[in-house]
C-alpha cells in the first residue's frame, strides 16, 4: 500500500471513528433533509455523485470533503431520536467486528477458507439453538472454557436477512411435504400456507418466488392486538382444504412489525401437529426477547416450532445485516439445497465434514457471526437481557406519558412490548371517545375525525423531517393513521422520549385546521 493509500485511508478511518464514539445526540439534528436535487449539487463540490464515461482519479481533499458529505446527509440511525425502523444504531462492537470481518475478506463457505468463523458460526447457532429450545443446554458449568467439542451440522445458517430466512424456511417445509420437489419439480398440489394478516409480506414473496403463488398465501384473522387467532386459523385450514388446496406450512409471528404482537406459539403448534403441518416463527423482530428471562415467556412454545428466522440486526444492534435461521432438523439442509459441486465439496479433504456451503442456497456469504461473536464475548447474555429490557422500559414509559398528556395523545393499541402506536389529537378534537381500555373508540369517531386525524401524521412527520428534530414512522392501523413509537436503542431514553411527544404536539400544533 502506497503512502498516498495510507493517508486517505486513515483519513476515512478517522472519521469514522469520530462518528461511532460520538455519536449525534439531543438537540443534533436526525436528518439534514436534502432534496435530490440539493444533494447532487452538493456532492458536485467535491467528487460528485455521479460518474461519467471516464471516471477520473480525485484528490485526498476532494475524496474527504465527499466523506464528510456523506456522514452529514446521511440518516443518523444512531441517534436516540430515530425510532422510525425496527432496527437502530448499531453496537460499537459490532460494527467493528463487522469492520474485521470485512478486511479479512473471506466467505463463509468452507472450512478450507474459513475455519475459524466455520467453528464459530457452529458456536453462535448451538447457543441460539439451546435458547430457543432446539437443543438441550449444555451441561458444561463453563462452556466458554471448553466447548466440549463443536457439531459439524449446528442447527440451522446464517442468511441475508429475515426474508431469506422465511424463504428458506418454506422451501424446507415443501421438501418435507414432497421430498422429490428438488427433482421433479411440483408435483401439481395447490399448495397452500397460512400467516396471520398483521405477519411480514415475506410469506407472499416467498410464495411467489416458490412458485406456491400468492394465492396460496391465507391471511388469517388476528385480534385487536394483532395475534393470530388460533380458532380462525383451525377454520381457514379447514375452509383451504374444503377448496382443493393443500396445505403445507404455518407461518406464526413473534412480534409484528407494527404493534410487536406475539402469536400463542402453544395454540399454533396444537394445530400445526394436529394437521401435519410445518410450522415456522418469525421472530425477526421478537425473537430477542429470549434473552431476557422477563420477556422470553413472550416465545412460549418456540421449541415446538420447525424452524425459526430471528434479525440479531433488530433489537440487539448488529450492523445490518445478522440474521439467524434455525431448524429443529438441520439434516434436512443438505437434502434440501445441496448442489455437491466438487470443485468446492470434497469428501477426501482435510476437514471437509465442517463445510457449510452446501447446507444453504448461497455459497459467497458475508462474514456475519464475528460481529455477534465479539459482541456476546463481551457484553455477555446478561449485557444481551439488559437491552431488551431497557427497550421495554421506555416503551412503558412512552405509554405513561401517553396516558397522562390529556388528551393530546391516544393508544390506538394498548400494546405490552417494544412498539407503541399512538395518534396525535388536534385540540379540536379533544377529548377523543375511547373505549374502556382507554383506547380511541374508532367506532364514536365521525368521518370527518377520520379525514382530520388521518392527516395529522405524515404533515407532523415533514415538519420534523425539515427539522431534523426526530424521526418516526406512521401507517394505518384499523384504518386509521397512527404514529408507531419503536423504542429499541440502548441510547434512548426518558429525555429523549418526552422530547419527540414534545416535539410532535408542537407541530401538530402549528397545522392548519
Amino acid at each position: 500500500m502506497t503512502s498516498y493509500e495510507s493517508a486517505i485511508i486513515d483519513g476515512i478511518i478517522e472519521r469514522a471513528s469520530r462518528y461511532l464514539t460520538e455519536p449525534p445526540r439531543g438537540s443534533d439534528p436526525v436528518i439534514r433533509l436534502a432534496s435530490p436535487a440539493e444533494l447532487t449539487a452538493t456532492f458536485s463540490e467535491s467528487v460528485g455523485l455521479a460518474f461519467g464515461e471516464t471516471a477520473s482519479a480525485h484528490d485526498d481533499k476532494a475524496v474527504l470533503e465527499s466523506v464528510e458529505q456523506v456522514i452529514r446527509y446521511s440518516m443518523q440511525t444512531s441517534h436516540p431520536r430515530f425510532v422510525n425502523q425496527n432496527f437502530a444504531g448499531p453496537d460499537p462492537l459490532s460494527v467493528v467486528g463487522d469492520w474485521l470481518g470485512a478486511a479479512l475478506n473471506t466467505t463463509g463457505a468452507t472450512y478450507e477458507v474459513a475455519p475459524v468463523f466455520t467453528l464459530m458460526e457452529s458456536a453462535v447457532l448451538s447457543k441460539l439453538g439451546r435458547i430457543a429450545g432446539y437443543l438441550e443446554e449444555s451441561t458444561e458449568k463453563d462452556s466458554d472454557g471448553d466447548d466440549g467439542g463443536l457439531p459439524t451440522l449446528p442447527p440451522g445458517l446464517f442468511c441475508a436477512g429475515g426474508s431469506m430466512g422465511t424463504l428458506f424456511g418454506l422451501q424446507l417445509a415443501r421438501h418435507r411435504h414432497q421430498p422429490d420437489v428438488t427433482t421433479r419439480g411440483s408435483n401439481g398440489d395447490r399448495l397452500a400456507l397460512f400467516v396471520s394478516d398483521s405477519g411480514h409480506y415475506a410469506a407472499s414473496k416467498s410464495a411467489a418466488l416458490l412458485g406456491i403463488g400468492t394465492d396460496g398465501v391465507v391471511k388469517v384473522a388476528t385480534d385487536h392486538e394483532g395475534s393470530m387467532i388460533p380458532e380462525k386459523l383451525t377454520e381457514a385450514i379447514k375452509a383451504s382444504i374444503e377448496a382443493g388446496q393443500t396445505p403445507f406450512a404455518v407461518i406464526a409471528t413473534a412480534g409484528t412489525t407494527v404493534t410487536s404482537a406475539f402469536d400463542d406459539l402453544h395454540a399454533l403448534a396444537d394445530i400445526c401437529a394436529e394437521a401435519g403441518l410445518w410450522l415456522h416463527v418469525d421472530g425477526c423482530y421478537g425473537g430477542s426477547a429470549l434473552f431476557s428471562d422477563t420477556h422470553a415467556a413472550r416465545l412460549g412454545g418456540i421449541e415446538r416450532s420447525d424452524s425459526f428466522v430471528w434479525n440479531l440486526h433488530k433489537m440487539m444492534g448488529m450492523t445490518q445485516q445478522c440474521t439467524a435461521l434455525l431448524v429443529k432438523d438441520p439434516s434436512q439442509l443438505a437434502a434440501c439445497f445441496a448442489a455437491r459441486a466438487d470443485y468446492l465439496f470434497q469428501s477426501d479433504k482435510l476437514n471437509g465434514e465442517f463445510d457449510s456451503g452446501d447446507r444453504t442456497f448461497q455459497c459467497a456469504r458475508r462474514i456475519d457471526v464475528l460481529k455477534l461473536w465479539l459482541t456476546w464475548k463481551v457484553r455477555g447474555d446478561a449485557g444481551f437481557a439488559e437491552r431488551i429490557d431497557h427497550a421495554f422500559a421506555m416503551a412503558q414509559h412512552t405509554r405513561k406519558l401517553i396516558s397522562a398528556s390529556e388528551g393530546k395523545f391516544v393508544p390506538l393499541v394498548s400494546g405490552s412490548f417494544t412498539n407503541v402506536v399512538f395518534a396525535w389529537v388536534p385540540p379540536q378534537l379533544r377529548p377523543l371517545p375511547t373505549n374502556q381500555s382507554g383506547e380511541i373508540d374508532l367506532e364514536a369517531l365521525s368521518p370527518e375525525d377520520h379525514v382530520v386525524l388521518n392527516e395529522c401524521p405524515p404533515q407532523i412527520k415533514a415538519h420534523m423531517q425539515a427539522s431534523g428534530s426526530g424521526m418516526i414512522g406512521f401507517q394505518p392501523i384499523h384504518g386509521l393513521n397512527t404514529f408507531r413509537m419503536i423504542c429499541m436503542s440502548t441510547t434512548l431514553q426518558a429525555a429523549d422520549v418526552e422530547a419527540l411527544l414534545t416535539t410532535i404536539d408542537e407541530a401538530g400544533c402549528q397545522l392548519k385546521s
